[in-house]
Parts: C-alpha cells; sequence; structure tokens
C-alpha cells in the first residue's frame, strides 16, 4: 500500500527529526502510531463528535438570529 502524507506535514516532521536527531522512519512510525492511537480512542472521538454537534447548534442559532435580524431591518426600511 503506497500512502503519501500531505508535503507540509511531511516537511514538518523531517524538519522535526533533524532538530531532534530522529531517523525520519522512526518519527513517522511514532507519529502514525500516536494518530491511530488517537483514532481508536472512542472518549476522544466522542467528545470530538459532541463539540461539533454543539459548535453546529451553536452556528444554527447565531445564523436563525442572523436572518430574523436582517428581516426586521428590512420590515423597517422597505
Amino acid at each position: 500500500m503506497n500512502i503519501t502524507l500531505n508535503p507540509h506535514l511531511t516537511n514538518r516532521l523531517a524538519n522535526l527529526a533533524e532538530e531532534r536527531g530522529i531517523p525520519i522512519e522512526r518519527l513517522m512510525d511514532k507519529a502514525v502510531e500516536l494518530l491511530l492511537e488517537y483514532m481508536e480512542d472512542d472518549e476522544t472521538v466522542n467528545q470530538v463528535k459532541y463539540s461539533n454537534n454543539e459548535a453546529i447548534e451553536k452556528n444554527k442559532e447565531m445564523i436563525a438570529k442572523s436572518k430574523e435580524f436582517i428581516n426586521k431591518k428590512q420590515a423597517l426600511n422597505p
């Protein structure tokens, strides 16, 4: 399987490996391991989903209030 990373991420990892004197392969292996561990953590995933849903609801409320404000303005100034 051939997978490529975002070039910006690859550059950041390469710079970090060079700064710390760590072989890039070792650093990338650890980065992938940590990412997979993070993704598999149900509690973390659920928290992210909850936060996203909460943000979506707040955005919907703000949009509704903005539409209401615009409609009132238009009613006052036809």
